[in-house]
């Protein structure tokens, strides 16, 4: 019978954990480009799963800034699967949850995966949003005038800011297809990191989490919707990057209508959030 061991990851590992990243998943690979993110350990572990000594699997546990936990990038080796590796990388994140006293565990998948899903509901999860991405290619779009809005960096302003409208969000911000819950001490670390604008009429976070060169996420706008997209596309014309991206609760008929009269493309995955309170 096959050891399976579950272990922080060492940088040595690289190498194969790209390998299997690959052949996981070749359509998205990112590992590379966030390597020092997840090599720090001060807010999560990036966990291998070894198979008799070689590694099999891998994931990472980010803790957010309320103390939830985010559970991501989970990839195994399709020549691997079915011997316990998913099953292993989850045990460990959720001991890493008891011990750094977490309040929360999400992640997110898609509607279709029904291995995801399974691991997640056997792990007490439920579907706590569904969600849809729109991303609006920058190449050939003028820059327009940036509306005047201004940055929000006091914690209380930018709960007042957001506050009215963080319910047509489920109660959560989501960025680069990461959710946060929408309370206090997330607000004060998006207001923290420069990502909440608002003015007289609309509110928004727009920033991404990572990989900044690929687009520029906003991860929720409220009010005067043009003119949070205006804004959006002036910073990402003014940031170079080559799109940008959003995501809104799947049945926001307000926000897809204006996003698709804009030229926002809705993606074809049926993207769903999953929730654990502990």
């Amino acid at each position: 019978m096959a050891e399976i061991k579950a272990r922080p990851a060492r940088r040595e590992d690289m190498p194969r954990l790209l390998e299997i990243e690959k052949a996981a998943l070749p359509s998205l690979q990112y590992l590379a480009a966030v390597e020092d993110l997840f090599f720090d350990t001060s807010n999560g572990e990036l966990v291998v799963v070894d198979v008799d000594g070689v590694p099999a699997g891998f994931g990472r546990i980010t803790v957010q800034p309320d103390l939830s936990g985010w559970f991501e990038t989970a990839r195994v080796d399709p020549a691997m699967q079915k011997m316990g590796v998913g099953a292993a990388l989850w045990d460990r994140r959720l001991k890493i949850c008891n011990e750094r006293e977490l309040i929360a565990v999400r992640m997110y998948t898609t509607f279709e995966n029904e291995g995801s899903k399974k691991l997640a509901y056997r792990n007490k999860l439920d579907i706590a949003m569904f969600g849809r991405e729109y991303s609006l290619p920058l190449a050939g779009v003028e820059a327009p005038t940036a509306p005047d809005f201004k940055q929000v960096t006091k914690p209380d302003e930018a709960d007042a800011a957001l506050l009215p409208y963080v319910l047509d969000y489920k109660g959560y911000y989501i960025a680069n297809r990461t959710f946060y819950a929408a309370n206090p001490a997330t607000t004060a670390w998006l207001a923290g990191d420069g990502k909440v604008y608002a003015k007289d009429d609309a509110a928004m976070v727009c920033g991404s989490r990572y990989l900044h060169h690929t687009a520029l996420h906003f991860g929720l706008m409220g009010g005067n919707l043009d003119d949070c997209i205006s804004f959006a596309i002036a910073k990402g014309k003014e940031q170079g990057v080559p799109k940008i991206v959003t995501m809104i609760d799947k049945e926001d008929e307000k926000r897809a209508q204006v996003l698709t009269a804009r030229g926002f493309v809705m993606s074809p995955s049926n993207i769903i959030m999953m929730e654990r309170m502990l």
